[in-house]
């Protein structure tokens, strides 16, 4: 099952990377320096940015990659990247399901190219069978998102490779932010891939795929090179967005700060992680406990009874807590609302703020797909945007990552991201939820009743209330009641 390989090799001080004065001197003194990627196409740049840059390595974990324009367009240039002698390394959990299956045969023929699949559904193409029989050893999934360019600098936070997730689907967006960091947090993410790659649980393309040949490689490049020609526009488009961004990176676009990749253990898939093996006790070290203010958003926030109670007692001391998750007519996971909803009342009434995320957000512009293709996204309907983020920030201490506040990224599914000790970057996030939180979500609060109330600030200052959650219908919401009832919040 487990393939010896070394580790990826660590080119700390490539400087083609960060050519800017004082790299050396913050590398000395241990820092890192970081990008908040908050908008979609600016996040997909960097990623292609760094597999175009590459001059040694190139490792990916990834929860889901599409069989879609994105995940295609990220293929062919880790194919290029392959081409010119950089050594690429692909790890995708099976909860992606079969749709690659086509794609990374042939790629896995590659000398230059090695593809591996974590965790495998043991009946890949009728999974209910592992459903039923095999529950507990499927229900455990690697969460991770992370690409690291020469094992000197990486993408972390909460986007798969998929449409979705860039403001590239005809039909939905979800709203995610990811970061960009370049120094000694770098290290530990290296550490992290090479424990997953060389786990027992990760297992080769040839192994599960079986074998393919030159020819099939061959036509796969060539349609790579078709697309590429008929994609011509949305090339240019990249290699403008890659030059503005190598600009960006050469004029202190960076800020440095104290560091540290967090991420859980593999053992953690087999049920047999504890301690520091855990990515939430590193994160409690790392970040300690609240004095001032906890801002919080999760695009599934199950706080469950225990966590309830942690964040009604730091409200009731005073300190300031702030929730964002997703409103039901936003959440993509319906069910996850309904564990969610158990907790609202109570966490209003001892003073914590939640905010839901609207399910629609007025679009004042083309997306950079649009306007890129030539195609048009229809206009949006009621499902059309979904918080997918995970952050939160904690007295200058601020988190970016895959982690959700939920039993499954507790104690579940295995989680990455970056602890940032920064001042700067939490006043910033704070920032841009006091401005932007009033137009994209609806804030909760109680009435002189005692009773839940959703208000929504339209665009000419008006304030509407709401009496029921905002979009739902008689039977959805008695559909949340009662499944709130099932044993079942473990494992949302």
């Amino acid at each position: 099952m487990n393939e010896s390989k070394p580790d990826a090799p660590i080119y700390m001080h490539t400087q083609h990377w960060l050519n800017e004065p004082g790299v050396e001197q913050h590398l000395s003194q241990g820092l890192t320096a970081y990008l908040a990627l908050d908008e979609a196409f600016m996040s997909i740049a960097s990623r292609v940015h760094l597999i175009r840059k590459a001059q040694h390595t190139i490792d990916l974990q990834y929860y889901i990659w599409k069989d879609d324009y994105i995940g295609h367009m990220m293929l062919q240039e880790l194919l290029k990247a392959a081409d010119r002698g950089v050594k690429v390394r692909l790890l995708i959990d099976d909860q992606n399901g079969t749709q690659l299956d086509k794609v990374l045969k042939p790629l896995a023929l590659h000398p230059n190219f090695e593809v591996k699949i974590f965790n495998p559904y043991k009946f890949r193409k009728l999974r209910i069978v592992d459903y039923a029989f095999r529950f507990k050893y499927i229900n455990h999934r690697m969460h991770n998102k992370l690409i690291i360019a020469d094992g000197a600098i990486a993408v972390t936070g909460g986007r798969n490779i998929s449409r979705e997730y860039f403001d590239a689907s005809d039909n939905f967006q979800f709203t995610d932010l990811d970061i960009l960091f370049y120094g000694t947090a770098v290290k530990h993410a290296n550490e992290v891939f090479s424990d997953f790659w060389n786990d027992d649980l990760s297992y080769s393309a040839s192994q599960l795929l079986g074998t393919s040949s030159e020819s099939e490689l061959k036509k796969l490049r060539h349609q790579y090179e078709l697309d590429a020609t008929q994609k011509n526009q949305v090339e240019n488009k990249i290699e403008f967005v890659q030059k503005q961004l190598d600009k960006d990176l050469k004029q202190r676009s960076f800020n440095w700060a104290p560091a540290h990749f967090v991420a859980d253990s593999p053992n953690k898939i087999r049920g047999q992680a504890s301690g520091n093996q855990l990515i939430y006790n590193q994160m409690h070290h790392l970040m300690g406990e609240p004095k001032k203010h906890m801002e919080l958003v999760s695009a599934y926030f199950v706080p469950t009874q225990r966590g309830a109670d942690y964040l009604s007692k730091l409200s009731k001391n005073n300190i300031e807590v702030r929730v964002l998750t997703n409103s039901f007519a936003a959440n993509d996971v319906a069910v996850v609302h309904a564990f969610y909803n158990k907790y609202r009342h109570e966490l209003l009434k001892n003073g914590v703020q939640l905010y839901e995320f609207k399910p629609y957000l007025e679009r004042k512009k083309r997306t950079w797909y649009e306007v890129m293709t030539g195609n048009v996204i229809p206009a949006k309907g009621k499902s059309a945007s979904s918080l997918h983020a995970k952050f939160f920030d904690i007295d200058g201490i601020v988190f970016i990552g895959s982690f959700n506040f939920d039993p499954r990224s507790v104690n579940l599914n295995t989680e990455v991201g970056l602890v940032i000790e920064s001042d700067a970057l939490q006043n910033d996030i704070s920032k841009i939820l006091n401005q932007y939180l009033p137009q994209i979500a609806y804030q909760l609060k109680l009435n002189a009743n005692n009773e839940i109330i959703w208000t929504d600030q339209r665009p000419d200052g008006s304030i509407h209330e709401f009496k029921i959650d905002p979009g739902t219908t008689r039977f959805q919401r008695f559909s949340m009641k009662a499944v709130s009832y099932l044993p079942i919040e473990w494992m949302m």
